[in-house]
């Protein structure tokens, strides 16, 4: 193990505890304009309470922000009904059964929810509860509602509510995924835009959303990062993304045509669509040749979630709290690096408790080359600003997989 206190590189801290690769995703390939399908349209009120009764306008609490509303906040929107001023358009994206899941404007339409239905309601169906939401707070102008719930309000100000015309943008699911999340990154939530991970996770909500979130929260996972990654952005779903893309597709098979935003999509799509494999997301994607089905290494979510608790606690093994990390041993701890994540989690999984063994018998004599292999400025290259070139992702993983061989024999 090396004992030098010199740092290695000059890293950005990011305050997700994960290194800032400034990843972006732009319109490389053209499209047929007839496939963008995108809507603009309007939602009486009556239309939105009843969506939101059936579930049919999906308000995914994975994908909303740290900054929960305040009640004086929620207060002032309906404050803003009540005087009929109009409030900001809604984004939403369509599924092939016409759900809609909301991207932008999750509070509005929470704070709409639990006011004029109610919790209670919404969790017993039972109708002499409905309208027994929350009590407004600190209006502005009605102040002598203060402390009034929906039923409360007079029957002209209920109906000033029931009026009221939402505006929705609806990005309907024949749109290609390269545009839809190109469009969903233009939009602002708050003054704040979308990180790629949010974009994805509104796209691609089902099985691969409940898996991150599980894993996310495995003793795991929080160990080998040492509980440095927060959730703050999905920094923690998309590292974990990463992980799991690479075992569902071979690194080998990364092209430079399809680019890291995709290929993460990509993974999602096909975590959806276990075990059938039937989903119109995957189907269209198989037909577009972005991935082909005898590609697929991991066919169950089980297999999955076995792989990676094995690679996180295996990492953890051999380099303790300064898993993935550039920094070395004497030094304050770097954040996470993304490439780095990937390549030790994935190579570590598939190692049969054999070769692991050796390998953690060989531990000090590998991390001593390890560290050597940091100071290469191709490597650098590797696992920085060129990490997503496909000549990058295939040199950088074969370096690290040479090093594994070279101590497991």
């Amino acid at each position: 193990m090396s004992n030098s206190s010199t740092s290695l590189y000059n890293v950005n801290y990011s305050y997700t505890g994960v290194e800032d690769d400034n990843e972006n995703e732009t319109l490389n390939d053209p499209f047929n304009p007839n496939d963008i399908s995108i809507d603009s349209k309007g939602m009486a009120m009556d239309m939105c309470l009843r969506r939101l009764i059936q579930g049919t306008i999906i308000l995914n609490p994975d994908f909303q922000r740290k900054e929960v509303w305040t009640l004086p906040k929620k207060s002032q929107l309906i404050e803003s009904l009540m005087l009929k001023i109009p409030i900001p358009m809604f984004y939403v994206s369509a599924d092939e059964k016409g759900n809609l899941t909301v991207v932008d404007g999750l509070q509005r339409l929470s704070t709409i929810r639990d006011f004029i239905l109610g919790k209670e309601y919404l969790a017993t169906k039972n109708e002499k509860l409905k309208g027994d939401g929350f009590k407004l707070r600190s209006l502005e102008f009605w102040k002598d509602f203060d402390g009034d719930r929906f039923n409360d309000l007079p029957v002209h100000l209920q109906n000033r509510i029931y009026e009221t015309e939402f505006q929705f943008t609806i990005i309907n699911p024949g749109t290609p995924e390269e545009v839809k999340r190109n469009i969903f990154k233009r939009i602002n939530t708050g003054g704040m835009p979308l990180s790629s991970q949010e974009i994805r996770n509104a796209l691609y909500i089902g099985k691969s959303t409940e898996l991150l979130k599980n894993l996310s929260n495995t003793e795991e996972f929080k160990l080998a990062t040492n509980n440095s990654v927060k959730d703050l952005r999905m920094a923690d779903k998309e590292l974990i993304l990463r992980f799991l893309s690479f075992l569902v597709i071979d690194y080998k098979k990364y092209k430079k045509t399809i680019g890291i935003n995709s290929f993460l999509s990509n993974a999602m799509i096909i975590i959806n669509s276990y075990p059938e494999f039937e989903s119109r997301d995957f189907i269209k994607m198989i037909k577009e040749g972005q991935v082909k089905k005898e590609d697929i290494n991991v066919l169950c979510i089980d297999k999955l979630e076995y792989l990676f608790k094995i690679g996180m606690q295996r990492a953890f093994d051999i380099f303790g709290d300064q898993s993935f990390r550039k920094s070395s041993y004497l030094e304050k701890k770097s954040p996470i690096n993304k490439n780095l994540f990937e390549m030790w989690g994935v190579l570590l999984s598939k190692l049969n408790s054999n070769e692991f063994s050796i390998l953690l018998n060989n531990k000090y004599e590998l991390i001593s080359e390890y560290v050597e292999l940091l100071k290469d400025n191709t490597f650098e290259k590797d696992t920085s600003r060129d990490s997503m070139k496909a000549t990058s992702v295939l040199r950088r993983f074969n370096n690290i997989k040479q090093l594994l061989e070279k101590h497991i024999k």
